[in-house]
């Protein structure tokens, strides 16, 4: 915060009642039966022992006539998900590797560098797949970056609860937050009569729905999953700052009137209040759903 500005094929599939969350899961390895596509210039190798498996595929010249390499994902229905993928990380992998992700509005790109993060599963999003089974994750061949491009497994995963349940809890997050529209900013304050950005959110998911939170925008950006701005949800929150880099300031969406707009004790000039979003002069960094 700043005182300027406040700071194998692995399919698992649970039915649950209205009350209760379903969750859906499913893993693809490169060497996943009838579920990678890729040619021959994409070769096999177990020299990383960071792989996902027995092996992964090595494309050594990016922007080859090789097709890019497709993984089929099956999805019970349409929804959001969140996309992740692993790969062996080596300092001569592509440190600029798309993954592209089929939605029903078309393919969604995300860019990562193979040298980092190896052996783990690194988020690539929230995208909205439709229901069935598909190619619908891509890693291309084509790089602006330099080095052996990598494709080994992807997972996708959905923890979803009821509409009412959900559309619940988010309106009770703006309902706690309107009560402390005007109320004054002041720096490292976390309410009820004062607040800064992050003690505006802290306390109003306190009180809003019980959930507890740091007192820093940029702690609380760990907490729940990724969503695109396509998704927002009243009750999620956007960090970003309004100048500079890195996460300095957080508030909550909130839909009034028909119109998207950002609720957040933004800094002594302003209190806490309601500004339109998006808008030009703040810079997204993310945004997550905790309810």
């Amino acid at each position: 915060m700043l005182a300027a500005f406040c700071v194998g094929l692995v399919i698992v599939l649970f039915s649950a009642s209205k009350s209760e969350a379903a969750t859906y899961s499913q893993v693809v390895d490169n060497s996943t039966s009838g579920r990678f596509s890729a040619s021959s210039k994409w070769v096999k190798s177990n020299y990383n022992s960071q792989r996902y498996g027995s092996n992964y595929r090595v494309l050594k010249r990016p922007g080859s006539t090789s097709a890019n390499a497709k993984y089929k994902i099956k999805t019970p229905a349409k929804g959001s998900y969140r996309v992740f993928a692993r790969w062996p990380s080596n300092a001569g992998y592509n440190n600029r590797t798309r993954f592209s992700v089929k939605t029903p509005g078309g393919w969604k790109s995300k860019v990562v560098n193979q040298r980092r993060n190896g052996g783990k599963w690194v988020s690539l999003g929230t995208y909205t797949l439709a229901a069935g089974d598909s190619y619908r994750i891509k890693v291309s061949r084509k790089s602006s970056g330099k080095g052996y491009i990598i494709a080994d497994a992807v997972r996708i995963s959905r923890t979803t609860t009821t509409t009412s349940t959900t559309t619940t809890a988010g309106a009770k997050v703006i309902q706690e937050a309107r009560k402390h529209l005007g109320k004054p900013y002041v720096y490292g304050a976390a309410g009820p009569s004062s607040f800064d950005c992050s003690g505006f959110t802290q306390y109003v998911y306190k009180n809003a729905v019980g959930k507890s939170l740091p007192h820093s925008a940029k702690s609380q950006y760990s907490y729940g999953h990724s969503v695109s701005r396509s998704e927002l949800k009243p009750g999620d929150l956007i960090f970003g700052n309004a100048g500079g880099s890195g996460i300095q300031h957080v508030g909550i969406y909130e839909v009034f009137n028909g119109k998207g707009y950002m609720l957040h004790a933004g800094n002594e000039q302003t209190d806490v209040e309601r500004t339109p979003f998006p808008n030009s002069w703040y810079n997204v960094i993310g945004y997550k759903r905790l309810v």
